[in-house]
């Protein structure tokens, strides 16, 4: 027994060394949404590291491109007005450190950082680009991949012609430079063109992986506008650390080589909700693998060969693109504009000592009954289904009924009437008449009862349902996501103090937010069965009070009495 009291002091005299020190529990990381830039030009499309400095980044909308840096300062580079071809994509290249490239629709334009000067280098309506890259050797020599193959200038963009590299005239959507190789694809295989070689094929989607139905809501070109092709690989990154080491992003999922792109091996794709992948950021510092998706952004664990999405503080996952900032946080273009993930495990700023706060009993009394009140997940599902008119009965009622249209007779009704005058000739004269007239009518009912086993009508109904099911399960995954991540800021709102009362009211905005994205899914119904609720106990709005943590706390190590301050609610 004595030892065990031994040991006992021992951990309780190291628990109060840690709280002298100021010991901090981490608190989990979360997506953040700060200042955003100027939306006169548009939706935000694209973002790109920035080749002067690590610490910034480029972003663009459909009309402006911006440049920013650790304080999210926006400051303009360029636009343009043309909207009828917005910005798609953004390139730099560390060969050439003062230029960035904007590929719109029809044109691709180059900037320079210094003086700010912009030109167009490419313009061909008939051939739409779809990828840049620079020689790392030859800054003079570009490469353009287009809806019609492979164009290539050795002069700075005065002239472009076919590129011998690659013959064939299809869309080229992909161009990376790995030294002097050459990585390109076309729609469905990637090639890997060897200095002063032509391209070869190393792997062709159709023969690596099963084909994954792509949606059209999953479909790269619905962002801006539909495409005449689909583009199947959408984008390749090397690791830093390993040069043989490289990620390729499909529709089928992500792939990776260890040999420099030689043989390619598909990563698990357990816990992805999308096998779509249209980017990837790979942070050297964590070593860890990011993919941007239609669902999220979801982090690899190599160890555990698994997906998982990092989904706090974001209501829409839709992710258009993704990059890692200087090894500390991850940004990201999303459908709610331009978002940041701390890569490093954040660690609030409070005063020494271990405080683990929590909630007064009337509080937590109040919390539980707020939780059992409130519409259940369940609930949301069939409102939503109901709202956008989804059901399975509806399928159900069109086969009834395409089964009952064979009992309906088919019935045609007719009518003639002929005139016809006969001429005759007598002693050379000729005889008109009499005027011969001929009058009838007929009536047909048929039945075709066929079509009550099986009609024409029912192929297009099934097409229909293979439609409406992705629909409602992108509904559902959607309402499912947004109904838990507002339960989880309630939680926080509950059990967590804020620091301040700014930051109290940016959850409260955020809860509503969610709210409202519920609210839009379902008619308005959440929000009109949160009123019912709070009509009948105003008391539960005592939750969302400004609470400060005061008496509750419950304090190990050495806390000065004096901090100990009770807030009054606002």
């Amino acid at each position: 027994m004595l030892k065990i009291n031994k040991k006992m002091t021992v951990w309780g005299v190291m628990l109060l060394f840690l709280c002298a020190l100021g010991f901090q529990i981490p608190a989990p990381a979360e997506w953040q949404k700060p200042v955003q830039p100027s939306m006169a030009g548009g939706a935000l499309t694209c973002l790109a590291s920035h080749p002067l400095d690590r610490s910034k980044f480029l972003v663009a909308s459909g009309q402006q491109v911006f440049e920013a840096g650790k304080e999210n300062t926006w400051q303009p580079l360029w636009s343009q007005t043309d909207e009828s071809s917005p910005i798609k994509r953004l390139f730099s290249f560390g060969v050439l450190p003062d230029t960035i490239f904007a590929i719109t629709n029809r044109s691709v334009f180059m900037g320079n950082l210094k003086d700010r000067s912009w030109r167009v280098v490419y313009k061909d309506s008939g051939k739409t680009p779809l990828a840049f890259a620079v020689h790392p050797k030859n800054p003079n020599r570009w490469f353009l991949g287009t809806q019609k193959g492979l164009w290539e200038t050795q002069n700075a963009g005065r002239t472009w012609s076919p590129s011998a590299i690659f013959h064939m005239s299809e869309p080229v959507p992909l161009l990376i430079f790995n030294y002097d190789r050459l990585f390109l694809a076309d729609e469905k295989t990637l090639y890997l063109a060897m200095p002063e070689g032509s391209a070869r094929s190393v792997l062709e989607l159709s023969k690596a992986a099963g084909e994954v139905p792509v949606t059209d809501e999953e479909n790269p070109g619905s962002l801006e506008e539909p495409l005449s092709f689909n583009l199947n690989i959408h984008d390749l990154i090397v690791s830093r650390r390993n040069p043989q080491e490289l990620f390729l992003a499909t529709t089928n999922g992500v792939f990776q080589s260890c040999d420099g792109g030689h043989r390619w091996e598909l990563l698990s794709r357990s816990g992805l909700q999308s096998a779509v992948v249209y980017q990837l950021a790979y942070s050297e510092k964590k070593g860890r693998l990011y993919a941007a998706t239609p669902r999220g952004v979801y982090a690899y664990d190599a160890r555990a060969q698994k997906w998982t999405g990092l989904f706090e503080g974001l209501a829409k996952d839709r992710t258009r693109g993704i990059a890692v900032l200087n090894e500390e946080k991850l940004i990201a273009i999303t459908a709610e504009g331009f978002v940041q993930y701390p890569l490093e495990t954040f660690v609030p700023e409070t005063g020494p000592g271990v405080a683990i706060y929590q909630p007064p009993e009337e509080i937590l009394a109040l919390f539980k009954e707020l939780l059992a009140l409130e519409p259940s997940a369940r609930e949301i599902h069939k409102r939503v289904i109901q709202y956008a008119n989804v059901a399975n009965g509806k399928i159900k009622r069109w086969h009834a009924e395409s089964r009952l249209a064979g009992l309906l007779p088919a019935f045609s009704f007719g009518k003639n009437l002929d005139r016809s005058a006969s001429i005759s000739t007598y002693s050379g004269k000729y005889i008109m008449g009499p005027e011969d007239v001929s009058k009838g009518w007929d009536a047909d009912v048929s039945w075709d009862l066929g079509d009550m086993i099986y009609s024409s009508d029912q192929t297009s109904i099934d097409s229909r349902e293979k439609l409406m099911v992705e629909l409602r399960n992108d509904l559902l995954s959607e309402a499912t996501r947004i109904y838990y991540e507002r339960r989880r800021l309630q939680i926080d709102l509950v059990f967590t103090p804020p620091v301040s009362e700014q930051e109290h009211l940016e959850n409260l905005l955020r809860m509503d937010e969610l709210t409202a994205l519920l609210d839009g899914m379902t008619d308005g119904f959440f929000s009109k069965k949160l009123e019912r609720i709070y009509e009948k106990r105003p008391n539960l709005s005592q939750l969302w009070t400004c609470q400060s943590s005061g008496n509750e706390k419950r304090e190990t190590g050495n806390v000065d009495p004096k901090t100990k301050k009770q807030q009054g609610s606002f």
